[in-house]
């Protein structure tokens, strides 16, 4: 069975990185969650320190804690970054909650 990336077909990844599946346009501190693949910062945002950004799993986002905020090798949480507006990232998300900013999160 594939399994991450390999479970689409080269035309359905490439759909899904454009942001064929839809977006979600996102400016408050309020929780959304569904499967996303790219988050755009329109202004400049920083995630909730409680759960701001939870991945699907540990293998999309490294040394996350059982679906927690992103933690690095260093040991900084993600919580305390600022993402600069213009910047978008890519991974496998299911949760967002900003503390500040705004975002268009794509689906996938």
């Amino acid at each position: 069975m594939a399994v991450g990336l390999h479970k689409y077909t080269v035309v359905e990844a490439q759909n899904a990185a454009l942001g064929q599946a839809g977006s979600i346009y996102h400016g408050g501190t309020d929780t959304i969650t569904g499967k996303f693949v790219a988050i755009q910062f329109l202004e400049d945002a920083v995630f909730n320190s409680t759960n701001g950004l939870v991945a699907e799993d540990d293998s999309f986002f490294p040394n996350t804690q059982n679906g927690a905020t992103g933690i690095d090798s260093d040991g900084d949480a993600v919580d305390a970054v600022t993402f600069p507006a213009g910047m978008t990232i890519y991974g496998k998300w299911t949760q967002i909650i900003l503390a500040s900013g705004k975002i268009i999160a794509y689906v996938g």
